[in-house]
């Protein structure tokens, strides 16, 4: 299955130094006399998948039972120094695990953005090809996008939601200020006091003026409102993410026009409506009403992406996305947005095609 166009039924790839060098049906495509073949038969062969936001392979440092409490406490009457935070790369926290590399393999995806899940700046993101052993092989781009969540600071300021969206505004309208003063003092410095360095507002700035990527991770439909309200005002390049509850504002989204990426996460959030009405109307919007959000956007004209933010397990990738089907999504609408697959796998086949074409390496060729 190519990116465009028709399939191509009983197809031939020749794959030479790891790129593809021709594709088509057998009697179009020569075979090199010295190719190793591999035979694959009844299965797919698709360009490999990317898993736009997740967390996996980050691991976070351990903290015992309260620590992270009573560091907070601790440090309460100091400000924070939220440079750091800004500035926290997630490829320093990856560790990938073996059986995550294959599960997502498995899944068709080669290719994920890792970032860290924790605090209102979740630091920087890293583009990964989940090929090879070492984690700097991996690397596509680093970094990639600023991340920030909705949430808030134990101990201390903004310890509210409604602190946090301001102290998010206040940060913006800093940077833009410490710009503009920084560019009327470059171009001309008489009887003007020079610019105070401020790393803080140094980080910021690629993001708030030089309009690298920032990603919102949206939890609810209140972030939904929340991050549109700010990416509208500072004109930020943006990304929505998470948004398990983004059809309750498709008319938001629409309006805001920027890439949507749905996560098949669907444990409602805690402020949803369907939670505190008891144990079987939660269940019923875990199994349900909120994998029925990816069937609900499309059928209200919204474009977006799926990842797999907020999963544990590479492995529960497949079995949401067949759960968001089930739940009313075409399924080549499934393939498109992410990893789909268009019939059963015959998994121990496509295991053993997997591990001999990461031994290829640089072998000629390949029949599939």
């Amino acid at each position: 299955m190519p990116v465009s166009g028709p399939s191509v039924e009983n197809g031939v790839i020749i794959i030479r130094d790891g790129l593809i060098e021709s594709l088509g049906t057998q009697d179009k495509v020569a075979v090199p006399e010295d190719a190793e073949v591999i035979k694959a038969d009844g299965l797919y062969a698709y360009p490999g998948l990317i898993d736009a936001h997740t967390n996996f392979f980050i691991e976070p440092p351990k903290e015992e039972p309260g620590q992270r409490v009573a560091a907070a406490l601790a440090a309460q009457p100091e400000e924070k120094n939220w440079t750091d935070d800004v500035k926290q790369m997630a490829f320093d926290l990856l560790k990938p695990k073996k059986t995550d590399v294959d599960n997502l393999h498995m899944a068709g995806i080669t290719t994920i953005l890792v970032a860290s899940e924790r605090g209102i700046f979740a630091g920087q993101s890293v583009l990964l090809n989940i090929n090879g052993e070492k984690t700097e092989a991996m690397v596509i781009k680093n970094p990639v996008a600023l991340h920030v969540n909705f949430t808030t600071e134990r101990g201390r300021y903004p310890s509210s939601l409604m602190g946090t969206v301001a102290f998010l505004r206040q940060s913006f309208l800093d940077v833009s200020h410490y710009s503009a003063h920084k560019s009327l003092f470059s171009s001309s410095s008489r009887g003007l006091k020079r610019p105070e360095y401020d790393p803080y507002l140094e980080a910021l700035f690629p993001f708030a003026v030089e309009r690298r990527p920032v990603f919102f991770n949206c939890a609810n439909l209140e972030d939904i409102k929340r991050a549109s309200r700010l990416i509208k005002e500072f004109n930020l390049n943006s990304f929505l993410t998470g948004a398990n509850e983004a059809w309750r504002v498709a008319d938001i989204v629409k309006e805001l026009n920027v890439p949507l990426l749905v996560s098949l996460d669907f444990k409602p959030p805690f402020t949803s409506i369907y939670v505190n009405q008891g144990e079987e109307m939660k269940k019923k919007a875990e199994e349900e009403i909120y994998p029925a959000n990816a069937a609900n956007l499309h059928n209200q004209g919204v474009k977006f992406a799926l990842t797999s933010l907020g999963l544990k397990r590479p492995s529960d990738t497949v079995k949401n996305i067949q759960k968001a089907i089930k739940a009313g999504l075409p399924r080549e609408e499934a393939l498109k947005r992410y990893s789909m697959k268009r019939h059963e796998w015959r998994e121990s086949l496509l295991t053993e095609f997997l591990s001999r074409l990461n031994r290829l390496q640089k072998k000629p060729s390949l029949q599939l």
